[in-house]
């Protein structure tokens, strides 16, 4: 398929837009208070003017124009358009300005290369920050969240909200886990930003006693892991389990029972009666204790 140079082409007139605007100068947050004395009023005291202050001193710069940007056109022509406002950019450039005090230790520095910000999510989605009040009153960095999880969660992962619906599901809605003690919202090197690379590392930091190593492991797990026979949100079956009938789920793998496995009679019809250490045994190969 032969590339388009329409972004290229865009990129070109934004480059000459930019060259023909006045060059953007600071102007102080003294300026910026005459007009928004209610921001001023919110950001006094607040983790963000301390922070803006300290940085903003380190570059030369004063306090608001720390995220807003230079602030000489916008207090000449006080337009959107001539100052950051955190709405009418798009997500890259509002999480770039986030980023710029927030992305230089782990686990910000991996943001660009993560899910989110390939879907356009922006820090503000998430964070306190279209909500102009309750961003500038910040007092302490526990409150930076603009919901409870999973529920914030939910606004763009709909398809969890249903799996935490289900009958077998873990306790997220009840507060008891969160949705980002399993992935890393802020991005990395890890498939579906799990905290680990491996999937039975994330699950093992809650089951331990089905981590191992064993002596006699279930192949299956070590090979292809736990999400071979358990859904990791929810499930109609016991256990988060893929399959209703557990039998069924290890038929998938072992078709080639003994014969006298009859499974016409209910003693053969539950695996687990017998073979007890699913997951792995330090004592009998068979995994039958």
């Amino acid at each position: 398929m032969r590339r388009t140079a329409v972004p290229w082409l865009l990129l070109v007139l934004w480059a000459g837009l930019w060259a023909q605007s006045p060059q953007r100068t600071y102007v102080g947050s003294d300026t910026c208070a005459g007009c928004h004395t209610e921001h001023s009023e919110w950001l006094r005291g607040s983790v963000h003017e301390k922070a803006a202050l300290a940085s903003g001193a380190a570059k030369g710069q004063s306090g608001c124009e720390s995220c807003h940007g230079p602030g000489s056109e916008h207090a000449e022509s006080p337009s959107p358009k001539s100052i950051i406002t955190f709405r009418l950019e798009p997500a890259s450039q509002r999480s770039g300005r986030c980023l710029a005090c927030h992305g230089l230790a782990q686990p910000n520095r991996d943001f660009r290369r993560g899910g989110h910000a390939a879907g356009r999510v922006a820090c503000n989605d998430c964070h306190r920050g279209r909500n102009s009040e309750s961003f500038h009153r910040l007092r302490a960095a526990a409150d930076t969240l603009r919901g409870a999880q999973p529920a914030l969660c939910y606004r763009c992962h709909t398809a969890r909200r249903a799996d935490f619906a289900l009958p077998s599901r873990h306790p997220a809605p009840e507060g008891h886990i969160k949705c980002s003690d399993c992935h890393q919202p802020h991005g990395n090197y890890n498939l579906r930003q799990l905290r680990s690379r491996g999937v039975e590392e994330v699950c093992g930091k809650c089951h331990e006693d089905k981590q191992g190593p064993f002596l006699f492991e279930h192949p299956v797990g070590r090979a292809s892991g736990c999400l071979t026979c358990h859904r990791p949100h929810g499930s109609t079956s016991p256990k988060l389990l893929t399959r209703v009938d557990v039998r069924w789920l290890c038929l998938e793998c072992h078709s080639n029972t003994p014969s006298f496995h009859d499974l016409s009679q209910a003693r053969y019809r539950n695996c687990t009666v017998c073979h007890v250490r699913i997951h792995g045994s330090n004592l009998n190969r068979r995994l039958l204790e």
